[in-house]
């Protein structure tokens, strides 16, 4: 059998790995101390691509995984490089302190990557002395305070600047001290959003041996430095940087450069103008060249990149995002890859493009997109734009046209990227595309392994103060979908969380502004779906206010059928209840049950919910019915005449997991017409629907239970008849269980 899109397992080290961050304590750690601080256990020695592992693995974690919870001292589990390695690092965002640099200060770094660590600070920089004798490749992409120090403050060893984040953006000074004199071995740099304070120039003198260099969004006010490097440099990346007749002409001094990037974020904020002559000078200059971004560029003289095989031995591919050009879903996937780490806002354009492939057209590369979507949605937490056009994407990528060709793993990525995204995103287009999303999953299977957490966040949508009406529908839909077909344990856990109370504060909500629509609808068929032979819940229900609430909707909407449906259908949850019942048997509440036993509303299902709900409330006995009116003996007469009215061929909208509801009122003769109802719901749900439900009133004993109400005198006939049609129709299921024809 052919395998799907991301059908490839975890590997184990992959798996280790998780297990071990969320078990520290139970694997390689041991607590100590008053302040339970963490330490590596004496006998553990670790590798260097397992401490790399460990270290870039946690870092996702904190950032992808809402239940993993940040361990205060991690870094210095590295502290030691007797017992742990550390080569390769990627760092990123707010979780990087300067004390997590000094932890690891001994290691030997050969590539540390840190991005958009706005809380490394010059003390940071320090640090990153210690490896100069190590480091081939250095990244501070983003970092807008490690150059800084506080105004007049002193930098001593062991000092603490992680202060508020008001008092860290006080006054700064450019620390003149740092200088990249001894890191020899630096062959790759990136200091992207380097400050215009610093003089890049200065900074960069020491390092003559560089390979690569990243200078997005850097101020070159002298730009021919650069060709300190033009014998060396492979990558040069000048992003967003202000294009110059001086940048250009150091630029084709640059023999070596194989990959070239000038592009920007936008055109209008561009003086430059790009023209063929000047595109034919780089593409003839830079024999090497083998990709160029030219990219947010104002085109003149109808440019386009020049033919270059005459100059070259490798044609240039262009990556471009210009709107008004040729794309193709090679260029846009490409262009996420490209852009997602460090240039969200070209990303989300591209991802914006996907969109429309998905949407209009077909994505041919779903595994490669649904993946890079993912890891945009990961990536850039700083960036909304991204989790909009992500999650917009997500919806059509993951539909019914592509869902043949996605593996479990694949789609439970999605699930998980989604939910992230509805936790940490409040805003309304982001919840809406998610959830819009998880309405393509097969629901509750598919969300089985996220349950808990699924559940309450669509409860927090839910809450009062979220009133935008199209989330608002989708999330309640998604709430019954997930309460429908589970175990019981599953909806008990959701009722204590609040899952009962929701639902009626909505219908509360919907009852004041005088409006059934769905969610008036999906909130009581979702009672209906959490009530079912769950007492806990049914009783919060009550508690809840929940049956002057069916009184008001029955009052208020009395043309409803599918919400008095909804209504008696959950209230026979309550009435199969017996500690609960006496709190239906008053005046009030049998009166409406007695009056809806002639509705025709949705075929038989109000009049059979609202005689189900009766015959429940009988099989307690004459004894417990205290009212002088209505009398017992009047509603069961109602109770008799609705059933025999009742046609036995019905098609059904209603689903048993169980008959242990129904069968408890056969083998008994307090209430005949109880037993005749069960007799009739028995006869109807095998006679229509053979194949689901024979299997199920056998395998549940229910043979044997009719077969008593032909041996109780006080059986009526009509309902013993009916006991032996439904025998019979076991009988001949057994015989011929392929017989779908009825």
């Amino acid at each position: 059998m052919a395998s799907k899109a991301g059908d490839d397992p975890d590997s184990l080290m992959s798996l280790c790995t998780v297990f071990c961050l969320k078990n520290l304590r139970r694997t390689m750690c041991y607590s100590e101390g008053e302040r339970n601080q963490l330490q590596l256990r004496p006998d553990v020695f670790l590798p260097g691509e397992i401490c790399d592992r460990l270290v870039n693995v946690y870092m996702d974690l904190v950032h992808t995984d809402s239940d993993f919870e940040q361990q205060d001292g991690f870094f210095q589990l590295f502290s030691d490089p007797r017992s742990t390695r550390l080569t390769r690092l990627q760092l990123r965002e707010d979780l990087v302190r300067d004390r997590d640099l000094e932890a690891i200060g001994k290691q030997d770094l050969m590539e540390l990557h840190l991005s958009c660590c706005s809380h490394v600070t010059a003390r940071g920089l320090r640090t990153l002395c210690s490896f100069r004798h190590s480091l081939r490749s250095l990244s501070l992409f983003g970092c807008s305070s490690i150059f800084f120090r506080k105004s007049g403050a002193p930098l001593a060893a062991g000092e603490d600047q992680d202060e508020a984040e008001e008092e860290r953006l006080q006054q700064r000074t450019v620390d003149l001290d740092f200088s990249f004199q001894g890191f020899n071995r630096l062959r790759l740099l990136n200091l992207g959003g380097l400050p215009a304070e610093l003089d890049v120039e200065t900074l960069l003198r020491p390092l003559p041996a560089l390979t690569s260099l990243d200078l997005s969004a850097v101020h070159l006010p002298r730009p021919a430095f650069l060709t300190q490097w033009k014998e060396r440099l492979a990558s040069l990346v000048l992003y967003n940087v202000e294009l110059t007749e001086e940048l250009i002409h150091t630029l084709l001094q640059m023999s070596r450069l194989r990959h070239l990037d000038i592009s920007r974020e936008n055109q209008r904020t561009s003086k430059f103008k790009m023209t063929r002559k000047i595109l034919s000078s780089i593409v003839q200059s830079l024999v090497h060249l083998v990709s160029l971004d030219i990219s947010g560029h104002i085109m003149l003289d109808n440019c386009t990149v020049p033919d270059t095989h005459t100059h070259t031995h490798t044609p240039i591919t262009r990556r471009s995002l210009c709107v008004t050009g040729s794309k193709n879903e090679d260029q846009i996937l490409n262009a996420i890859e490209a852009y997602t780490e460090q240039r969200p806002e070209l990303a989300h354009r591209a991802i914006n493009q996907l969109f429309d492939i998905a949407r209009i057209q077909h994505c041919s590369q779903l595994l490669r997109a649904l993946q890079l979507v993912i890891t945009a949605l990961k990536t850039p937490k700083y960036d909304k734009s991204i989790q909009v056009t992500g999650s917009a994407a997500l919806f059509y990528l993951t539909n019914t046209e592509y869902r043949s060709d996605q593996s479990v793993r694949l789609r439970r990525q999605v699930i998980q990227v989604v939910r992230n995204g509805m936790e940490q995103y409040q805003e309304v287009t982001v919840q809406r595309n998610c959830c819009l999303t998880l309405c393509n999953f097969s629901i509750p299977e598919e969300l089985e392994f996220q349950y808990h957490r699924v559940n309450l966040l669509l409860l927090k949508i839910l809450e009062p103060a979220r009133q935008d009406d199209s989330i608002q529908r989708i999330a309640v839909h998604l709430c019954n979908a997930l309460v429908c077909q589970v175990d019981n344990d599953h909806k008990e856990a959701v009722g204590k969380m609040g899952f009962v109370k929701t639902m009626l504060n909505l219908i509360q909500k919907k009852l004041q502004d005088r409006m059934c629509d769905q969610v008036m609808e999906f909130s009581w068929s979702a009672l209906w779906n959490i009530t079912d032979e769950t007492p806990d819940n049914c009783q919060m229900f009550l508690e809840c206010n929940g049956m002057n609430l069916f009184l008001d909707c029955l009052k208020e909407f009395p043309d409803k059928q599918e919400l008095h449906r909804n209504m008696l259908g959950l209230l026979g949850n309550v009435a199969e209840v017996k500690a609960l019942r006496p709190q239906l048997l008053t005046k009030q509440f049998i009166t409406v049950f007695s009056e809806l036993l002639d509705s025709k509303a949705d075929g038989i299902e109000v009049s059979y919910n609202a005689c189900g709900v009766l015959s429940h409330i009988m099989f307690d006995g004459p004894d417990v019915w205290t009212m002088e009116e209505p009398k017992r003996s009047h509603v069961m007469d109602k109770m008799w005449a609705a059933i025999q009215s009742w046609d036995v061929s019905s098609r059904r909208n209603i689903n048993y997991r169980s008959f242990e509801p129904i069968l408890r009122l056969l083998p008994q003769s307090c209430a005949p017409v109880s037993q005749h109802w069960a007799t009739w719901a028995l006869y109807n749900l095998v006679s229509v629907y053979p194949g689901k439900y024979c299997p199920l009133l056998i395998k549940e004993g229910g043979v044997i239970l009719l077969q008593k109400v032909l041996e109780l005198e006080s059986s009526h006939q009509e309902t013993k008849d009916m006991a032996r049609k439904v025998m019979e129709q076991c009988e001949n299921f057994k015989e011929d269980p392929m017989d779908t024809s009825r």
